[in-house]
């Protein structure tokens, strides 16, 4: 495996590290219902304090950093559909942890994504 593709591989892990702690940090900060309520300044605040979510930024920071290095090497048409394994990931991830309900619908296409992710990494 490329050097590039590693960081695909790693980039696609922090996104869905990134995605899992984000949704811990908001659940800790509650529910949004509205756009009032989205735009609150004391909503926002608590939403960038909270530190779950911070390091779930951090976590596309820094997965942004490493896209863009695998993307001085690798052609974009190879790289971007890989990167449906965040839904992947992150769904298993979420069952597991979050308990969050997966049908059996989503279950096939879940293997469905890493069957079209198997083919284009065999390019």
């Amino acid at each position: 495996m490329s050097f590039a593709l590693i960081l695909v591989s790693i980039c696609i892990l922090f996104a869905a590290a990134g995605q899992i702690l984000m949704k811990v940090g908001m659940r800790q900060v509650g529910e949004i219902t509205t756009v009032r309520q989205l735009f609150d300044l004391s909503t926002v605040f608590r939403m960038f304090t909270n530190l779950y979510v911070v390091i779930g930024i951090l976590c596309f920071a820094l997965m942004i950093v490493l896209w863009l290095a695998a993307m001085s090497t690798l052609n974009i048409s190879r790289m971007y559909p890989l990167t449906s394994l965040v839904y992947v990931i992150t769904a298993i991830v979420a069952f597991i942890f979050l308990k969050e309900d997966i049908n059996l619908l989503r279950w096939v296409g879940i293997l469905l994504v890493v069957g079209g992710c198997f083919l284009i990494a065999q390019t």
